[in-house]
């Protein structure tokens, strides 16, 4: 191993163990409470899950070759490496495509999403994920397609390969990965253009009307987080005084946060119906914010390697190493951040977590 190969394998090894850890802080926590969670929060907890293969696979090529001090690898476990990362790959996708149909369902046509469909969409992806990760092995070609590549940090498809077999797997996974993104990108739109008309009818409303609704904006703002989780079944925000003896985790209200019977029945009819369609909107809103940001962190994360598998593709060459090796760690600092902005963004997850973890401390201090 020269320098270079040292310097690939060292950072490669640090992001995925960070990345591993920070994942596990959303999984563990909330994987014991599956049930309670929203579709798109469980689509969120899955997709931490696809992220951690992802990880768990260039932290074991790294490290390996480390403790070896070189960079020879077992072909044949580099083929299930390449399987379990073309998989992760693919259902990480499909994964952010379905956090923006579920988006596109409820904005746009106005619909719920059912926990049972949520897990239709689970199982059809992953299913239809593996199937094209196993076409290599179907074709009697896993030993072609599924190489170490340049940088020994990944084992995935040779791109650059020119033989049939693999130029047709290597333009369906492309496939496979343009369509949605492009599909992503004209549905975010739509979305966008739904919301900014209805927020603007809102504004010219308040106009007309000449309501002052400097109040009950101040009142939504302070809501957003908490409204913005029961179109999926979420409950209001609220952080217990000791949240180990919670026992409902699905159901409850903010009664501090709304106003009492006394004062609802004293706004006119008008106020409360606008303060209520603000509620939703504002809602709507911050599940938007939290479908858009994780995305985009995809989408940036992804896009230098899809450049560089394109470009293989087409010319039949391979990539310079370096490159290459940007690719790679852009797509494992994704999986590294998408923990992070869903910490951020999904309050039931976050939630979760700081109960989980205050639970364990808590009964570590009583021992």
């Amino acid at each position: 191993m020269d320098a270079r190969d040292w310097t690939y394998s060292t950072t490669t090894t640090t992001i995925a163990t960070i990345g591993i850890l920070v994942n596990s802080i959303v999984i563990v926590p909330n994987v014991w409470r599956v049930r309670s969670l929203t579709p798109s929060s469980l689509l969120i907890v899955c997709l931490c899950c696809s992220d951690s293969l992802l990880l768990s696979n260039y932290l074991t090529l790294a490290a390996t070759h480390l403790r070896r001090g070189d960079l020879e690898y077992n072909p044949i476990i580099c083929q299930i490496h390449g399987f379990l990362i073309t998989f992760g790959a693919l259902w990480s996708l499909g994964l952010c495509t379905g956090l923006t149909l579920f988006r596109y369902i409820i904005i746009i046509h106005k619909k719920t999403v059912s926990h049972r469909f949520a897990y239709a969409y689970l199982f059809g992806t992953a299913t239809f994920c593996a199937l094209l990760a196993g076409l290599p092995f179907i074709c009697n070609a896993g030993d072609r397609i599924y190489v170490l590549h340049q940088t020994h940090m990944n084992c995935t498809v040779a791109w650059s390969n020119t033989d049939t077999t693999t130029r047709v797997i290597s333009w369906i996974c492309i496939s496979v990965l343009l369509i949605p993104v492009s599909s992503m990108g004209v549905a975010y739109i739509r979305i966008y253009s739904e919301v900014s008309k209805v927020f603007g009818a809102y504004s010219k409303s308040a106009v007309v009307t000449g309501d002052d609704l400097s109040g009950n904006q101040q009142r939504g703002s302070k809501t957003i987080n908490q409204d913005s989780k029961h179109q999926e079944g979420h409950r209001p925000s609220r952080v217990a005084t000791n949240p180990c003896k919670e026992t409902n985790e699905t159901t409850g209200t903010v009664e501090s946060m709304k106003p009492s019977v006394d004062e609802e029945s004293l706004q006119p009819p008008k106020m409360l119906k606008k303060r209520k369609l603000r509620e939703e909107e504002a809602k709507q809103m911050a599940l938007l914010m939290q479908s858009i940001a994780i995305v985009g962190v995809f989408l940036m994360g992804w896009t230098p390697f899809l450049f560089a598998t394109v470009y293989e593709i087409i010319t039949g060459t391979k990539a310079h190493p370096d490159f290459e090796f940007a690719g790679e760690m852009f797509v494992a600092m994704n999986d590294l951040l998408n923990p992070v902005v869903v910490m951020v963004f999904d309050d039931k997850i976050r939630r979760n977590v700081i109960q989980f973890f205050t639970c364990a401390e808590d009964e570590k201090t009583s021992y």
